[in-house]
């Protein structure tokens, strides 16, 4: 009887949370990505600054990333500005090299706010790996919606919607981004 109650109460919290996500991914264009990001401007303080910050974190957290080999992500790095009214918001992507996937696509992210030379981390590669899909117009607590993605397969790519929650982006719904062989792509929602 218990099994049978736990499996119920699965479907119904199953039911509850499928429109949502539904809901979630409607506004979000599957025929383009939308980034558009332009290169961000920044001084060579907060360049160091950043990089100081990343030799100074765990291996594991940055892809398992050490020695020569974070030197060479560092160097590698590209910095592009994400639209926030009124916040200085920066995109961070590995290059080439240990954090990055073997097909080039996937690869570690950081979302960082500078305060003066400062970086403040409000995602790191342990949420936002993979490429940025689509910044939505969509604000929480002053900060757009991403929608990053994760190459699969040449026909699929799992997208994770990423909120920021007051401290830091986390990931509240998923999808699978699926293209046919006449290059027409649809958004599935993922199951809770």
């Amino acid at each position: 009887m218990i099994g049978k109650c736990a499996s119920l109460s699965q479907e119904v919290l199953a039911a509850l949370i499928a429109p949502a996500q539904t809901g979630l991914w409607s506004h979000v264009r599957a025929d383009s990505e939308s980034r558009q990001l332009q290169s961000a401007n920044l001084t060579s303080a907060q360049l160091r600054s950043f990089a100081n910050f990343l030799r100074h974190q765990k291996p594991e957290s940055i892809w398992e990333c050490e020695g020569s080999d974070l030197d060479e992500l560092i160097k590698g790095l590209t910095f592009e500005t994400i639209p926030a009214p009124g916040n200085n918001l920066v995109l961070a992507e590995a290059g080439t090299g240990c954090a990055r996937g073997g097909q080039g696509a996937n690869g570690a992210m950081w979302v960082i706010r500078f305060d003066g030379n400062k970086p403040n981390l409000l995602g790191t590669p342990s949420e936002l790996s993979g490429w940025i899909f689509s910044i939505q117009p969509t604000l929480s607590h002053g900060y757009p919606d991403i929608v990053t993605g994760w190459h699969m397969s040449g026909a699929e790519a799992g997208l994770s919607y990423m909120r920021f929650d007051g401290k830091s982006y986390n990931s509240i719904g998923n999808a699978k981004l699926v293209t046919d062989e006449n290059e027409n792509s649809k958004i599935v929602p993922g199951q809770p």
